[in-house]
């Protein structure tokens, strides 16, 4: 066995379920089962019991888990320590990043981690997906963390997230009662989208047009999401927006429903230029991200 299977299983270990743990690892649960059960074939020994709700340990299981879980540590400060020797002298690096990455990742733990494990002094800057990206390609940035452009004539994209898009409702609006929705669901709604700055809005349209549907557009915002939580609240629209971004504690007449679609998603990742020699610093950067991260 190695490395990325015992990461596997730490995966399934932490979910408890072979179908999350698959999406959180960007990989199909099929594979993941193969491997799961490739690692128990090597041993010779059960790892798991399986049932209808998920999986538990068994009690060599979890001997086995205490020791995986070690292991990775020391990998993960292992990796984390070969960058930082690789990177050598302090250097400094310009990334953007598209709003919602930076609450994700963290601002203080990417300037951290940056610093310390392998001497990088940061220049951040926050802009909006497409302004990202014309800034990648005019050089004022090194790479910018951003939504997936789908541009491979101009951009080499390297992927790190995937989070799950929503529909924000008001309780009044029947669609409220379901536990989650597709876009046939929303075709006869009202839809609050941000503007066209960002990636997202082109994600829902074409999920849209998939269904034979011209989507009914009530209002496009920018960075405002209170004024888009406000519309919901007077019922004027439904907000589709990305789940692990929404916040709507303070709002007691809308709900934040899923939107079952697998390839409905907020996809992000390290953007830099097709035509630019990505140094060895970017490549480091990139992978303490990326591990950290996971």
């Amino acid at each position: 066995m190695d490395i990325a299977e015992l990461k596997c299983f730490l995966k399934v270990c932490q979910t408890k379920n072979l179908t999350r743990a698959a999406k959180e690892l960007f990989i199909t649960q099929q594979a993941l089962s193969r491997t799961i059960n490739n690692i128990e074939k090597q041993l010779g020994i059960l790892l798991f019991y399986r049932n209808s709700r998920g999986v538990t340990l068994t009690e060599f299981g979890e001997y086995f888990y205490e020791k995986a879980e070690n292991i990775i540590e020391q990998f993960d400060a292992f990796q984390m320590d070969i960058y930082a020797k690789m990177a050598g002298d302090k250097s400094k690096l310009k990334i953007g990043f598209s709003p919602g990455t930076l609450r994700i990742l963290g601002i203080e733990d990417i300037i951290n981690l940056a610093r310390d494990y392998m001497g990088i002094n940061l220049d951040i800057f926050e802009y909006v997906d497409k302004v990202c990206e014309s800034n990648v390609l005019e050089g004022t940035l090194d790479m910018a963390i951003t939504v997936n452009p789908s541009n491979e004539a101009d951009f080499s994209y390297f992927p790190l997230m995937k989070h799950q898009l929503v529909a924000v409702v008001n309780k009044a609006n029947p669609i409220s009662k379901k536990e989650s929705l597709t876009f046939t669901d929303l075709k006869n709604e009202q839809l609050i989208l941000i503007d066209d700055t960002f990636r997202m809005p082109q994600v829902v349209h074409k999920h849209f047009q998939a269904e034979g549907v011209t989507p009914r557009v009530y209002s496009k915002l920018s960075h405002d999401l209170n004024l888009a939580y406000d519309f919901v609240s007077l019922n004027k629209g439904v907000f589709i927006f990305i789940g692990s971004l929404t916040d709507i504690k303070q709002y007691n007449t809308i709900v934040s429903i899923p939107i079952d679609v697998e390839t409905a998603v907020w996809e992000v990742g390290f953007v830099v230029r097709k035509d630019m020699k990505v140094d060895q610093t970017i490549i480091s950067f990139m992978h303490l991200i990326q591990t950290s991260y996971r």
